[in-house]
C-alpha cells in the first residue's frame, strides 16, 4: 500500500489534483478528519446493536450548529495536507490516493492508509451536534492494537505503532472515544485554535515522529 500511495499521489485522482513532489516523497502522513459521510452500519460488529446510544456517534452536520460545514472540514484538512507537505512530509488525504469506495470500503482505506503512514493525524474540529470521530478512530487504532507494525508483540501496552497516531481537537470537542485514544492506547491528543495553530501542531509532530525514527528506536519504514 505505501509504494501504491506514493505512486498515486503525483496523478489526478477523481476530484483531486496531483500533488506537487516534496523533499521526503516516503515519509507519509495521513490526515483524516470527519469530511464525508460514511455507512456506520458496515463499520459496526456484526453483534453490535446500532440503536445503542453507548455507540460512538457520528457527525451531525447540521449548518446551525459547529463551526464548520462539511465544505469547510474538508478545506481545513487540505490547507493542512498543504502546509505539511511545503515542509517536505509527503501528506495526502483518503481521496488524493484515488481508490474507488467499491474495490476498498473507506474504514477499511482509514486502516491501511494509516499502517502504510510514517504519521497519521486525525483532524478533530466542531463539526455539529456530535463529532463523528469515535469509529473511525477505533478501528484504526484496535488494528494497530492488534497487529504492531513495528514488530512488538501485539498485546504490547501500548504498541509502538500507536506513537504514530495523533488527535488533533478544537478545545470545545468532547467525544468519549477521545478520552480513550489517551487511556487505552497511551496515544496522543492535542488541540488547536485555528487553522494556523493546527499547522504548528502537525509539523511538531510530524518533525517528533520523523527524529524517532531517525535517531530513536522507532523503526523506520521503507
Amino acid at each position: 500500500m505505501r509504494q501504491r500511495i506514493i505512486e498515486n499521489l503525483p496523478r489526478d485522482c477523481g476530484d483531486s489534483d496531483a500533488l506537487s513532489p516534496v523533499e521526503r516523497e516516503r515519509f507519509l502522513v495521513y490526515v483524516m478528519g470527519p469530511y464525508r459521510t460514511f455507512d456506520v452500519e458496515a463499520l459496526l460488529p456484526d453483534d453490535a446493536d446500532s440503536t445503542d446510544d453507548a455507540l460512538p456517534s457520528f457527525a451531525t452536520w447540521n449548518e446551525y450548529s459547529g463551526s464548520y460545514a462539511e465544505d469547510d472540514v474538508l478545506r481545513l484538512l487540505q490547507e493542512t495536507r498543504d502546509c505539511l507537505r511545503e515542509r517536505g512530509f509527503n501528506a495526502f488525504l483518503a481521496i488524493d490516493v484515488g481508490i474507488d469506495l467499491e474495490e476498498m470500503d473507506a474504514a477499511t482505506q482509514s486502516i491501511e492508509f494509516a499502517s502504510a503512514s510514517n504519521a497519521t493525524v486525525f483532524v478533530a474540529p466542531a463539526v455539529g451536534d456530535n463529532l463523528g470521530v469515535g469509529i473511525e478512530i477505533g478501528s484504526v487504532l484496535e488494528d494497530m492494537l492488534g497487529s504492531d507494525a513495528d514488530g512488538d508483540p501485539a498485546d504490547a501496552n501500548p504498541p509502538r505503532h500507536a506513537e504514530r497516531f495523533m488527535v488533533a481537537t478544537e478545545p470545545d470537542v468532547r467525544s468519549a472515544m477521545l478520552g480513550a485514544v489517551h487511556t487505552r492506547w497511551d496515544g496522543s491528543v492535542r488541540t488547536f485554535d485555528d487553522a494556523t495553530a493546527l499547522c504548528r501542531l502537525c509539523a511538531q509532530f510530524c518533525t517528533h515522529v520523523q527524529n524517532e525514527e531517525l535517531y530513536g528506536d522507532l523503526r523506520r519504514l521503507d
